[in-house]
């Protein structure tokens, strides 16, 4: 498998509910500043405000098929996450495909994203430590295999054969304590 390089005439991809917690006016902004092809997919009560803060380069799609985002998460150079989140399953859905991440570094993207493997990482919200992020993005290549193992690991078989032998070590520490 070839590394992932970036593709300069690629897009950005935001899956979302448009929320304010979900933190897209960060990711609208850096690509607004980068000049950067940003594609957000997703409706909710922040979809006006996301509106008058997209440059020509941010394209609001709104909830699109099963099928279509697919496509999205396949053509996309890397999935935005910004905001944290106690999981996050896009960050699995993009890495499933080999899709690398950037996302703010906390919850569950802090568990699921690999830094400098599967993607990068920033550490405050705001869009200029985004920027920063996507730059150093820009300069790093990525394996989709890779990629694509790590989201593998979070598959439901393997998480429940995990969560049963943590369940049962625990158990077996318990009785030791009786």
């Amino acid at each position: 498998t070839k590394p992932y390089t970036l593709n300069p005439s690629g897009f950005f991809l935001v899956v979302s509910r448009l929320v304010p917690y979900k933190r897209i006016d960060l990711a609208v902004k850096a690509c607004n500043k980068l000049k950067l092809p940003l594609k957000i997919i997703g409706t909710g009560s922040e979809l006006n405000h996301l509106r008058t803060l997209a440059g020509p380069t941010v394209e609001l799609l709104g909830q699109l098929t099963d099928a279509r985002l697919l496509d999205y998460y396949k053509s996309c150079q890397a999935l935005i996450f910004p905001g944290e989140e106690d999981f996050g399953l896009t960050l699995l859905e993009a890495q499933a495909v080999g899709k690398p991440v950037i996302g703010y570094r906390g919850g569950g993207a802090a568990q699921i994203v690999v830094e400098g493997q599967t993607g990068v990482f920033f550490d405050t919200l705001t869009p200029s430590a985004l920027v920063e992020a996507v730059q150093r993005f820009s300069k790093q290549s990525f394996n989709p295999k890779h990629i694509r193992d790590q989201a593998l690991k979070f598959d439901q078989k393997i998480f429940r054969k995990s969560f049963k032998e943590a369940v049962e070590t625990l158990w077996q520490q318990h009785n030791q304590l009786q």
